[in-house]
């Protein structure tokens, strides 16, 4: 009995808290439209901090800090929107946009051939979804080869083989996917510029020599850490240090 309680009790917080949740996100909406976007932003903020996050939530806080002209936040946001979402083009023209509005104009360096196809192809999803079709791949692959064992039609049999072949090398791609797209999400982070001018250093320490300057609003790539200090790449290749708060980590 007291099993039976508890799970209705968690049933009716999860719906309780969705249907706040939602009724936060209906909140912000009306605010942006009147355009309240800083009542908007904290609407948007409550539900992140209930733990939520979809794309949709991040796209439409990233158009209230960008209304609000805070370039930094509202870059940040829409890239957390379309790292949901990659394939999203709302967010991406958004994003584009909100970039055309900063000071740094950096050149990136050509990708290669491969990077180009992760773009393209790998990154149209995140691993997580790419784990979810190689499990679906593999229940699919075990289902035909079991009708194979079992089936006594040489065609039907002879059909089986052939779809069994190419589920199972769909199951094997697609799980090499999630293997490569997992070790770059957990080894290449990102982050974005939020001082408004910020001197980045060749070497971890406050007396180092000025390589390049940053502002606020640029992406850059974390390449290690020492002490209070990071090392970033930005999209030309130039390498530098700067210091931990100048910077938010996506």
């Amino acid at each position: 009995m007291k099993n039976f309680v508890l799970g209705i009790l968690l049933l009716t917080i999860g719906y309780v808290s969705a249907q706040t949740t939602q009724e936060l996100f209906e909140q912000g909406n009306k605010q942006y439209q009147s355009e309240e976007y800083t009542g908007a932003i904290e609407a948007y903020q409550k539900i992140i901090n209930q733990g939520f996050e979809s794309s949709d939530l991040y796209f439409n806080m990233a158009n209230a800090y960008y209304k609000s002209n805070n370039m930094a936040e509202a870059i940040y946001h829409y890239e957390k929107a379309l790292s949901l979402d990659p394939t999203n083009q709302d967010v991406k023209v958004n994003l584009a946009y909100a970039n055309r509005g900063i000071i740094d104009n950096i050149k990136s360096v050509p990708k290669s051939t491969f990077d180009k196809f992760n773009d393209a192809v790998l990154a149209i999803f995140p691993y997580n979804t790419w784990a979810i079709i190689a499990v679906a791949c593999s229940l699919l692959s075990g289902f035909i080869w079991m009708f194979f064992f079992f089936s006594t039609v040489p065609g039907v049999k002879k059909l089986y083989f052939t779809f069994g072949i190419i589920v199972s090398s769909l199951c094997l791609i697609s799980l090499g996917v999630t293997a490569h797209q997992y070790e770059r999400a957990q080894n290449i982070h990102f982050a974005i510029v939020f001082s408004n001018k910020v001197e980045v250093k060749n070497a971890p320490r406050e007396s180092a020599s000025e390589t390049f300057v940053l502002h606020e609003g640029t992406k850059v790539q974390i390449m290690d850490t020492v002490g209070q200090w990071k090392k970033v790449k930005i999209a030309d290749g130039q390498v530098g240090w700067l210091p931990n708060e100048t910077i938010k980590k996506l």
